[in-house]
């Protein structure tokens, strides 16, 4: 009775363990989302003001081109960006080519008659194509203008559609406003395959999902590909969805909310799922979802080949075994590595595992790109957790993270050492950019104030960086000078701690505050 009684209490362990995982899944994944899906809101207000006071003429092509390559350059959660007139002008960027590292433009002109430039560049700038043809496409019929003209003056959302220039999937978020020259509407995309290139990386379950969805139910993303058939458009969830997600849903093809984790079985099978709100815009609210069958966290504890069942068996003939080591038998190896290299309050990787990585990298640098690594230290942070408590630190942290991670580039390395400090490796072309990538973080951190529990906290961070020079030699002319990843984060960390003494929420780049310069 005693073995049984263990059994039953391992399983409900893991359960619980399941439980927890999921949990922190979905609230990493949503605080990505909702982040990754706000840039683009901010954009279009930043647009709107700029346009609206005119820093920004909504008549002149070329700026606004120039304008929005930048934002393109800078902000990698962007698709695209345009402009929109009610004589059928138009004026739109957007990633192109391999990686998205090279741009596609498109200007309509009206006056005196209608006229139509389409442009390519790669990614070093360069013009690649240029073409003049007739092109009957009219930015006024399309559903991003259509809507901010029912709704002027707010930020809109269309539900998901085909984008015309890209044939992809994605969602307009714009809004109008009236300039000299008449009513225009700005825009910005969002293509849906990056949400989906981001879930796909999501660590759930050998067959488990994470999804996100609208408030109309379009299957907007997914962890892993569809059972049923997309077709042409964004399909809805009640299309595509297996029998274990379309037991979520309710009459209207929508999740049905509810708090908490969820266990439901399906043709004899035990589920798992947690759904999460997303608000991504006052009155706009997606939904992230992650669902999974139980035995993909509880394998081996059911069946005659259970590795549980050969540990009781094995006692049963000697001593009984200790039930932390009863626990580990039963843990997946995938779980396991994932624990010892997975921070558990962010789901970054952790303070060994960045390392590694590094270590990694050391080993084999790149050419002449550029490497640094900036160390981070939450301004502020000390205070909350010693007013608030420490599940008000946890949350705040949890925010932080997903709010870094959404702001990276593809390639970059982000990691949580311990506390509020935080690491990031950035390979770019130039020092320059790894410094401007490092301080668009910090704007990401310090960009709104973070609320739990009803009350805002307003945070900044400052950063130390410093870059491995793998032309740096030692007294053997010949041989660079080998330098370990706990060397770089040194000196990383101690310009982030003699930067602070100067000034906090900037970034201070190794060699700017020197010991005689230090307490000017």
């Amino acid at each position: 009775m005693a073995l049984w009684s263990d059994r039953q209490n391992s399983e409900q362990a893991l359960k619980t363990q399941a439980q927890s995982s999921l949990e922190q899944l979905v609230r990493v994944t949503s605080d990505n989302v909702r982040s990754y899906l706000q840039s683009a809101s901010q954009i279009v207000k930043v647009n709107r003001a700029n346009m609206g006071s005119g820093l920004i003429s909504a008549d002149d092509p070329s700026g606004q081109l120039l304008n929005f390559q930048a934002l393109l350059d800078s902000v990698p959660q962007l698709n695209g960006v345009l402009v929109g007139h009610a004589d059928g002008r138009f004026v739109f960027a957007r990633r192109d080519g391999p990686g998205n590292t090279e741009r596609f433009t498109r200007v309509i002109e009206v006056r005196p008659e209608r006229r139509v430039l389409t442009s390519t560049y790669n990614q070093t700038g360069t013009l690649t194509s240029q073409s003049s043809e007739a092109n009957d496409y009219d930015p006024r019929a399309r559903p991003w203008y259509v809507l901010a003209q029912q709704k002027p003056g707010e930020v809109v959302w269309t539900d998901p559609y085909i984008f015309a220039s890209s044939g992809q999937p994605g969602v307009t978020v714009a809004s109008s406003l009236t300039g000299p020259g008449g009513p225009f509407v700005i825009g910005a995309d969002v293509q849906l395959r990056q949400l989906a290139d981001f879930l796909t990386g999501v660590q759930i379950s050998a067959n488990g999902r994470a999804f996100i969805t609208d408030g109309s139910g379009h299957a907007i993303a997914t962890s892993r590909a569809w059972p049923g058939e997309p077709g042409t458009g964004v399909p809805l969830l009640s299309e595509v969805a297996d029998p274990a997600l379309r037991a979520l849903l309710d009459d209207n093809g929508l999740p049905a909310t509810r708090e908490g984790t969820r266990w439901y079985t399906v043709n004899g099978q035990q589920f798992a799922a947690v759904l999460r709100p997303v608000e991504v815009q006052p009155g706009v609210n997606w939904m992230v979802g992650v669902y999974a069958p139980t035995t993909d966290f509880t394998a081996g504890l059911n069946g005659s080949r259970s590795p549980l069942l050969f540990v009781l068996l094995v006692s049963l003939g000697g001593s009984l075994l200790a039930w932390p080591i009863v626990l580990r038998a039963t843990r997946p190896l995938a779980e396991l590595q994932r624990q010892a290299t997975t921070d558990y309050l962010t789901g970054l990787p952790n303070r060994a595992s960045f390392m590694a990585q590094l270590n990694e990298t050391l080993r084999d640098p790149p050419g002449s790109a550029a490497l640094g690594v900036a160390m981070f230290d939450l301004d502020g942070f000390k205070q909350v957790n010693d007013t608030f408590g420490h599940h008000t630190g946890d949350e705040v942290l949890h925010a932080v993270g997903a709010r870094m991670l959404a702001a990276l580039r593809v390639g970059d390395t982000l990691g949580r050492l311990g506390g509020d400090e935080f690491a990031l490796l950035i390979q770019a072309n130039s020092r320059e950019e790894v410094r401007l990538r490092v301080e668009g973080v910090l704007d990401a951190i310090a960009r709104r104030p973070i609320i739990v529990d009803g009350i805002s906290h307003a945070l900044a961070s400052t950063a130390g960086l410093a870059f491995h020079d793998t032309d740096t030699r030692t007294t053997h002319p010949t041989e660079p000078r080998p330098e370990n990843s706990a060397q770089l984060i040194a000196r990383a960390d101690t310009a982030l701690i003699r930067g602070k003494r100067r000034e906090k929420g900037r970034v201070w780049v190794e060699g700017e505050v020197t010991m005689p310069t230090l307490f000017r």
